[in-house]
């Protein structure tokens, strides 16, 4: 018999740190060309290195990337905190030295002709993302490229975001932030990159708003079939579900203190 008082199911917190998260990331790429996307445009980046002698992957996550670009370049430092996480890295990056802090403490002992950091600001206060991108910053050689990827403010998937937390996230703003406090030597420059995430049935589709909505802290998670509805109203197709995710890529170029 089915309890008519029993409050009804609420979106799980998950812990960035948990196994429980890899699992929803797991599901999220699953079902979306955002990798595959995102991609195509880092190879146009290293295209345009001078040199491809270091890379830093700042929250390499599993190495999926790490492992795509390693091969790109002499050597690989990828920092990522979560132990979970690392060992897929550690197996899929044999080669790469692996820093187990965080992009705040980490202490990379060399500089970079590539720094990524794609979809980690998130999950860090927005109060320090300045501090962060100057961080990324220093890490890069000249003629190099620190690159920062999050979602486009106004995709689907941040939309979703904005209704259930009223959370919202800019990195044009970050630019113009870091081209106040920069030197010459910085070229800023943002570019979207359209995506997508494609799910056949309504379980796989809460699954993933699900992750989209452990990227902030919920104090007061909503309801699941509050979710389901806006699901359903918004980006139900017929063959289930889609949303885009369309990334924005905020390219720093070091050119040189005499540029």
């Amino acid at each position: 018999m089915t309890d008519s008082n029993a409050e009804p199911p609420i979106v799980h917190i998950l812990d960035p740190m948990s196994a429980a998260y890899d699992a929803a990331f797991a599901t999220f790429l699953a079902h979306t060309d955002q990798k595959i996307r995102a991609r195509e445009e880092l190879a146009r980046i290293v295209g345009r290195l001078p040199h491809r002698r270091t890379f830093i992957d700042a929250g390499a996550g599993t190495g999926e990337t790490t492992a795509w670009l390693e091969p790109r370049f002499d050597r690989t430092i990828a920092i990522e905190p979560n132990e979970h996480l690392r060992a897929e890295l550690a197996r899929r990056c044999p080669g790469a030295t692996i820093l187990g802090q965080d992009i705040a403490t980490a202490e990379p002992q060399e500089t970079a002709d590539l720094v990524l950091c794609a979809h980690v600001l998130y999950y860090v206060p927005q109060q320090t993302w300045l501090g962060q991108l100057q961080r990324l910053a220093s890490w890069t050689a000249e003629g190099g490229f620190a690159v920062v990827v999050m979602q486009n403010p106004d995709s689907d998937c941040m939309r979703l975001l904005r209704r259930f937390t009223g959370h919202r996230y800019d990195l044009d703003a970050l630019g113009r932030a870091f081209a106040a406090t920069a030197g010459t030597e910085w070229e800023i420059g943002i570019s979207t990159d359209p995506a997508s995430v494609t799910m056949p049935d309504l379980e796989t589709a809460l699954a993933v708003a699900q992750f989209m909505l452990n990227v902030v802290p919920l104090p007061e998670p909503p309801a699941m079939d509050e979710v389901a509805a806006y699901l359903q109203e918004n980006f139900r197709t017929p063959d289930g579900y889609r949303l885009s995710c369309d990334q924005d890529f905020l390219e720093l170029r070091r050119n040189g203190p005499d540029a």
